[in-house]
């Protein structure tokens, strides 16, 4: 089973490589998906499968960096940045915190994104 640093860092090398398999293979089949909290929960697979999708079409490329992992008895916060380019050549950047549950196998049972992503979006698709 994977540590929950490991699923952090495969999950932030997911998004990096704009690898929706991957990001999607790193959720527990009944996991939930709180990103940002506050919005609409996304659930299962197929829900984070949408959710990852949902951001693709405004991106050319994406970094996506933890920065501090504090893990314990089957969950971990961590503090992450991203940077990104749109596809018109925009950049964007955005910091935020999300809290992660594990389930027995180390996959992402729930997840709690912390940040506001108007800005970001708004920046991916400024003319």
């Amino acid at each position: 089973m994977p540590s929950a640093e490991q699923t952090i860092h495969t999950y932030a090398a997911a998004i990096t490589a704009l690898d929706t398999d991957a990001f999607v293979a790193c959720f527990a089949p009944n996991c939930e998906l709180n990103d940002p909290v506050g919005a609409p929960p996304s659930y299962g697979q197929d829900g984070a499968r949408a959710f990852f999708t949902g951001f693709l079409p405004l991106l050319d490329s994406i970094e996506f960096r933890p920065v501090a992992i504090f893990a314990a008895s089957g969950s971990a916060a961590y503090s992450w940045v991203v940077e990104a380019t749109g596809k018109a050549g925009q950049s964007a950047r955005a910091e935020g915190i999300d809290v992660f549950e594990f389930d027995a196998n180390g996959k992402i049972l729930r997840s709690f994104g912390y940040w506001d992503p108007g800005p970001f979006v708004a920046a991916l698709t400024a003319a």
